[in-house]
């Protein structure tokens, strides 16, 4: 199985958003050079990485962006990233929930977030409401 990357939550068009990194090790004797892939080849504007040239017997965390485009349509998408001779399987979405692949690896939704945001803070409205009838009930009397 390839290592996953995802995203948290889904994307929107328009934003660029850091992806997992790839753990990249240099087994050999001398200092190489992280290249890479994208498989479908128009993905390439979607994906990005960043060159690296890693030391030999080392390893690197090499940053990868999701780039959306501003026309992106809603939906779910896979790509490939092939980079120093592994696979990477890259799963995100677009306006549409994260896929499962991410979710069920740990990759929290960004509608979660929001939902519980909007949970506390319709509390706090409640709460604050509660606080200042008693408040005014005592006041009277």
């Amino acid at each position: 199985m390839n290592p996953l990357i995802c995203i948290q939550g889904s994307a929107s068009p328009g934003h660029s958003y850091p992806m997992t990194p790839l753990h990249v090790k240099n087994a050999g004797y001398s200092p190489a050079k992280v290249s890479y892939a994208v498989n479908p080849a128009g993905a390439e504007t979607w994906v990005r990485v960043s060159s690296m040239e890693i030391p030999a017997g080392k390893s690197a965390n090499v940053p990868v962006t999701l780039v959306v485009p501003p026309q992106a349509v809603p939906g779910e998408d896979y790509v490939i990233l092939t980079a120093a001779g592994t696979n990477f399987d890259v799963r995100f979405s677009v306006s549409v929930p994260a896929p499962r692949q991410c979710v069920a690896a740990g990759y929290k939704s960004e509608t979660a977030t929001h939902s519980s945001a909007a949970l506390l803070l319709l509390l706090l409205i409640v709460i604050g409401g509660a606080v200042f009838w008693v408040r005014r009930r005592r006041a009277r009397g």
